[in-house]
């Protein structure tokens, strides 16, 4: 030790340096239940020594010590390992969240779900077919359809109820977003005032980093800090936070139409796409739809059929009745099924093709076709015809089809015919070609292949009746497919169900005769005929308060029990689409129910999976970051004596200097 005044200073750094670890181990232990708290350590490193020349050389003499800086012990590493799998668990915990309530509201497959309400209005007619003259089972058959409609119609509301709620959760999260954004716009403010005139931002930083621990919950942002500290987030590879300037995030609508909200850049009208996290959950559980009522997308079945067809001016006037006979007995057919047809067409030659028109009714569509002058040597642009008509105004739930009435085959003005028909299949327009016996060249088979079609008789058009209600069963028209949607997907499934369900018996039913001889009408009809048969929109029709309107006669003769028979034996007919295929309602039921148990059992598996791995990644930075109280308590003590021992250090400098000048000199007086 150096013995001399500056040997205060040595002393005095010693006790101000176990006073800074002091304060800094007590800021720890006061923080040991604070959220987001990151633990401080005082870093202490030996001042600069000090050097005296003398005739024997150099002399390096300590300065003591000195407090380098209070540092957080973070890992950035295992922050951002912790805000990945964060992200995962929002998005996994949403989720399984609405599985849980869709599971509940369906009541499969324990509970008395809608399977239980289709067997008793099944068995209900079976009893009927014993007794067909029974008045008193036809009141259990009325009975049994209203217990049906009943349950539909309330599980329909169900789901619209939590739809609902969602997207109101979804804007909740949109303002959290917003919310805790603008916060770390403010805390950036701060560290950067503070960290810039050389103060320590420590407690500004473990605030911040635990808003963009919640942040990652909710969204998969993007989160860089620049060299001054502050930090820039971005989503999408859109900007919501340059260091101080924010952008918010507004729930806006895509379509003036359209009741669900989605994620947009205030000012730009943009909307945002979110990859993961627990608001892509959200939007994926209630359906990345518009929402509209009636709207194909979030659920509604087709009950129309919007038919236009490209009709070559090479076709004769024979060909032409043949034609527009078949048409007759498809329209016909389709109404019976409770199906609309409005029809269209657009003429075509070598030249081009005329203006694509919707006709009033099927007279006006047979006047328009028969107009259509005849040319045995027309080339043809049918399909530049048939994207030209694509242009038209659809009607909601309006299956969209075309057809392509040619003898010839398609050539085209500027793209080969692999082209155009890869562009049409790209655009959605699914084009049937209907042609002369023997005409169905490879080309035209391409055509029909390409896009999802087929070739069909110009003079025999029944197959292609029944290939187009097999469009409105299955699942290419309706959406009948695995998306990442849960309730805007399992309403789809649904309303198609009960709409083929309605409308078959519905055909049957009307198909009949009463107790009195009349001819059958419908036996469920829709509360709103604006929009289709589905959930929500059922009822039993009214003509059927009546008990002898019930029918289970075919012929009307007396034990005839034919209809009653056919509509109980619909269970087992095959006539619902399913990934392409038919199968019964009761099958296809089941199918739907077994979708939601696999999606359900993964979506909880998976978020269980993730709250461990977000629980485990959390233990491993607090195991690093996080106060340990034991640690702490050490570190007291050790500083404690460091304190005491640099006072005791002082004291015996103050005690030698005492003596030096004070008995100096007094030696031989």
């Amino acid at each position: 030790m150096a013995i001399g005044f500056s040997s205060y200073e040595i002393a005095r750094s010693g006790l101000h340096v176990s006073e800074r670890s002091l304060y800094t181990t007590g800021h720890n232990i006061a923080n040991v239940n604070s959220k987001g708290y990151v633990r401080q350590q005082t870093m202490i490193s030996a001042l600069p020594y000090r050097h005296e020349f003398s005739k024997y050389g150099i002399y390096e003499l300590g300065a003591g010590a000195g407090v380098q800086q209070v540092r957080q012990i973070r890992n950035i590493f295992l922050d951002n390992i912790y805000r990945q799998e964060n992200t995962g668990l929002g998005y996994w915990s949403a989720r399984d969240r609405t599985l849980q309530d869709v599971q509940d509201i369906l009541g499969e497959p324990l509970g008395k779900g809608l399977q239980s309400s289709m067997n008793e209005f099944w068995n209900s007619w079976q009893e009927l077919s014993k007794e067909p003259e029974s008045l008193t089972l036809r009141a259990l058959v009325r009975q049994r359809g209203e217990m049906l409609i009943q349950h539909v119609n309330q599980m329909g509301k169900q789901l619209d109820s939590l739809q609902s709620s969602i997207n109101n959760e979804v804007k909740t999260n949109i303002q959290k977003v917003n919310d805790i954004i603008a916060e770390i716009g403010l805390l950036n403010t701060e560290i950067m005032k503070s960290e810039t005139s050389g103060d320590l931002a420590n407690d500004y930083r473990d605030r911040r980093n635990f808003l963009i621990d919640g942040l990652s919950r909710i969204i998969d942002a993007n989160v860089r800090e620049m060299q001054d500290g502050q930090i820039a987030i971005s989503l999408g590879g859109h900007s919501l936070l340059d260091k101080t300037v924010q952008t918010k995030l507004y729930a806006g609508m895509d379509e003036t139409t359209g009741v669900f909200c989605v994620p947009m850049l205030e000012g730009t009208g943009t909307h945002v796409t979110i990859k993961s996290g627990e608001l892509k959950g959200l939007l994926e559980s209630r359906g990345e739809v518009f929402g509209a009522k009636g709207s194909v997308e979030n659920g509604s079945a087709y009950d129309k059929i919007d038919l236009v067809f490209a009709i070559n001016r090479d076709v004769t006037a024979a060909q032409k009745a043949d034609l527009i006979s078949n048409v007759t007995a498809m329209v016909d057919s389709f109404k019976a099924k409770g199906i609309d047809v409005r029809l269209g067409y657009v003429d075509y030659d070598s030249a081009g093709y005329g203006t694509p028109v919707f006709a009033s009714d099927l007279a006006g569509f047979t006047a328009q076709v028969n107009a259509i002058p005849y040319n045995p040597t027309a080339g043809a642009q049918g399909l530049e015809a048939v994207k030209a008509a694509e242009g038209l105004h659809f009607r909601d739930n309006a299956l969209k089809k075309f057809m392509v009435v040619t003898n010839s085959e398609l050539s085209t003005a500027s793209f080969s015919v692999y082209n155009m028909s890869k562009e049409l299949s790209g655009l959605g327009i699914h084009t049937s070609i209907i042609s002369a016996a023997g005409a169905a060249q490879a080309q035209l088979e391409h055509i029909a292949q390409t896009t999802g079609s087929g070739v069909f008789d110009i003079a025999t058009m029944a197959a292609l009746s029944e290939d187009m209600y097999k469009d409105v069963k299955n699942g290419i028209y309706n959406n009948v497919h695995e998306t990442n949607n849960i309730i805007s997907d399992l309403k789809n499934k649904l309303n198609l169900l009960i709409n083929i369900f309605a409308r078959e018996v519905n055909s049957l039913h009307s198909s009949g005769k009463t107790l009195d001889g009349s001819n059958g009408g419908n036996f469920f009809a829709a509360i709103d005929g604006s929009f289709p048969m589905e959930m929500g929109n059922l009822k039993i029709d009214d003509g059927l308060l009546n008990l002898n309107n019930i029918v289970a006669s075919e012929s009307g003769s007396t034990g005839d029990n034919t209809i009653a028979l056919k509509i109980a034996n619909l269970r087992n007919n095959a006539l619902i689409g399913k990934s392409g295929e038919e199968t019964s309602i009761d099958d296809f039921y089941n199918w739907i129910i077994l979708g939601i148990g696999n999606i359900g059992r993964e979506a909880a598996t998976i978020s269980e999976n993730q709250l461990k791995m977000v629980q485990a990644a959390d233990e491993n930075r607090q195991s690093i970051s996080g106060v340990s109280m034991d640690e702490e308590m050490s570190n007291m003590m050790k500083f404690k004596f460091a304190y005491d021992a640099s006072s005791r250090a002082l004291n015996v400098i103050d005690e030698m200097m005492e003596t030096i000048i004070m008995r100096m000199g007094l030696s031989g007086r």
